[in-house]
């Protein structure tokens, strides 16, 4: 173990756990480390759940899509987090990577909420069907421009998956692509919440603006940072 952290590997590896959100989840080389900063896309959820919910608007299920899920982190927070599990209908966590999708499905048994999460396979929103509708879309998608490499710690690149960490040229690409899906496949939603990196806030405002119009707002992290992006449907 001691040989392991001095090779810079995350102590999460090595202990197959981490906290996120209250709750504790198995981690491994096959996802991401959850970030602290990511649980305020949980918290914009829940605060929007709740809202339906008193509203009275949530007698046919709440749905959820989590694109990009990982280890399966967001959406199992959620659900855990909302009150009343029975308050779910449709429940889909779904990611590109099926070594992804195998931590995510010991994560979700592991809280009790199989019989309600269904995880699948898709690159993006490819398997979902044209005209569905989820009262919330949560993206976690990698979003690091691939020239600024250099920037990113030694060991997060050295042991993480790269392929959840870097999101192209200017780290937008697969969000770009998600919001073409989007509206190309006319998938409805009530809201729309993503993460994404420091200093990109313009050029996502101006994908925000071409596909959605103005119906979208941003948030700063803790640190003050722009790190999400919510987008009213």
């Amino acid at each position: 173990y001691l040989d392991r952290v001095k090779n810079g590997e995350p102590v999460s590896y090595i202990t197959n756990s981490k906290e996120f959100y209250g709750l504790d989840f198995f981690v491994d080389k096959r996802v991401l480390v959850p970030r602290p900063e990511t649980e305020m896309l949980v918290d914009e959820a829940l605060n929007y759940l709740k809202e339906i919910i008193s509203s009275g608007r949530s007698d046919k299920g709440l749905s959820i899509l989590d694109v990009g899920t990982g280890s399966g982190n967001i959406v199992v927070s959620v659900v855990k987090n909302a009150g009343d599990e029975n308050l779910f209908g449709r429940i889909d966590a779904i990611d590109i990577s099926e070594d992804a999708l195998d931590v995510a499905k010991i994560n979700i048994e592991q809280h009790g909420v199989d019989s309600k999460v269904h995880v699948f396979q898709s690159d993006l929103l490819d398997a979902i069907t044209e005209g569905d509708y989820y009262d919330v879309i949560l993206a976690n998608l990698p979003y690091i421009c691939d020239g600024e490499k250099k920037i990113v710690d030694e060991n997060v690149e050295k042991h993480e998956p790269k392929s959840a960490l870097f999101g192209g040229n200017d780290g937008l690409e697969l969000y770009k692509k998600i919001f073409q899906q989007i509206t190309g496949k006319k998938i409805g939603f009530g809201l729309l919440i993503g993460e994404f990196g420091f200093g990109q806030r313009k050029e996502l405002e101006a994908l925000l603006n071409k596909y959605f119009d103005h119906r979208w707002y941003i948030k700063g992290d803790l640190a003050g940072i722009d790190r999400m992006f919510v987008v009213q449907g």
